[in-house]
C-alpha cells in the first residue's frame, strides 16, 4: 500500500462493505455488462471492476482487503478531524503572533522570543507550533534575530492589526444589530 493510492473496491462495485458474496457477484455481472470494453465501455473502469470483484469474492483476499479498508477509513477520519480543526488554527495563529507582537512592543531592542520559551507560553504541541511558525515564515510575518530568536516583522504587525480590526468590526456589527433589535422590540 505504501506509495500506492488505496482503491475502494466497495465503491467501484457500488456495494456496501457488508454485502454478501451473492450480492457482489450479482452487481458485478450487472456492471460488467454496462462497462464491458466490447460494448464501448471504459477499459480502465472495467479493469477496476474485475480487480474489485476478484478481491472481494475470495474470502481470504476480502479479509485482508477489509483490514486495509478499515485502515484507509481511519486515515480519512483523521484527515476530516484535522480539517475540522482548521478553525482552531486561526485562533492558535492569532495567539502565537500576538505573543511575538507583544514582545516587540514590550522591548523593541530585544524583540525576539526563543522557540523553547514560545512553546512553554502556549498550550499547543511542538508540532502545532512548528506548523504555525512555518506558516508565519512563508507569509513573511516573522523572522530570526541575530540571536536566533523569533520576532514579528512589519508584515506580521500589519497582519495582527488587520485581525484586530476585523474582530473590532465584527464586535461593532454585533452591537449594532443588538441595538436595532432592542429598538424594534420597543417600537
Amino acid at each position: 500500500m505504501v506509495g500506492k493510492e488505496f482503491a475502494d473496491h466497495y465503491e467501484v462495485l457500488e456495494v456496501s462493505p457488508n454485502a454478501t458474496i451473492a450480492t457482489i457477484e450479482r452487481v458485478f455481472r450487472f456492471l460488467a455488462k454496462q462497462h464491458h470494453p466490447d460494448l464501448a465501455g471504459d477499459r480502465n473502469h472495467f479493469a477496476k471492476l474485475v480487480t474489485a470483484f476478484e478481491t472481494l469474492r475470495d474470502p481470504q483476499q476480502r479479509a485482508a482487503y477489509d483490514r486495509e479498508y478499515q485502515q484507509a477509513n481511519q486515515q480519512r477520519a483523521e484527515l476530516v478531524d484535522a480539517a475540522n480543526a482548521a478553525t482552531d488554527d486561526c485562533v492558535e495563529r492569532y495567539k502565537l503572533l500576538s505573543l511575538l507582537y507583544a514582545q516587540r512592543r514590550r522591548d523593541f531592542k530585544k524583540p525576539g522570543i526563543g522557540l523553547g520559551t514560545l512553546e512553554t507560553m502556549v498550550p499547543y504541541s511542538q508540532q502545532t507550533v512548528a506548523f504555525h511558525l512555518w506558516y508565519f515564515r512563508e507569509k513573511g510575518w516573522i523572522g530570526r534575530e541575530e540571536s536566533g530568536q523569533l520576532s514579528i516583522t512589519a508584515a506580521g504587525v500589519d497582519q495582527i492589526e488587520a485581525m484586530n480590526q476585523q474582530a473590532v468590526s465584527n464586535h461593532l456589527r454585533i452591537e449594532h444589530n443588538a441595538e436595532r433589535i432592542t429598538v424594534m422590540k420597543s417600537a
